[in-house]
């Protein structure tokens, strides 16, 4: 397992780890309770971190960095269910909660 994302707060790790399987990729969080070596080692070596297989590391970095840097592409979308205007960064709608991405919904 490699490490694509590492983070002082535990919840923005949560949060990467979620982006991540969304897209399919497996991943793990560790150092998850490693706080209390904190003082004993450098405290960037018992952040939280995001680890994902080596063949899924290419495509894992790019996401976590379209996620950190934001997709300067995006726009604002339509629900094609209930026809609300969304802003980019709501994946699902805000109104009805159909996701774009699923045709079904």
């Amino acid at each position: 397992m490699t490490r694509v994302f590492s983070h002082a707060n535990i919840m923005i790790a949560y949060n990467m780890k979620n982006l991540l399987e969304r897209e399919g990729i497996t991943c793990e969080i560790r150092n998850d309770i490693a706080t209390s070596a904190a003082g004993e080692v450098p405290p960037i070596e018992v952040w939280p971190e995001v680890r994902v297989s080596d063949l899924d590391k290419s495509r894992a970095e790019a996401i976590v960095e379209r996620a950190l840097v934001g997709d300067l592409s995006a726009t604002s979308w339509h629900c094609v269910k209930c026809n609300e205007t969304n802003e980019p960064a709501f994946e699902l709608c805000w109104n009805c909660g159909t996701d774009p991405k699923n045709k079904h919904d």
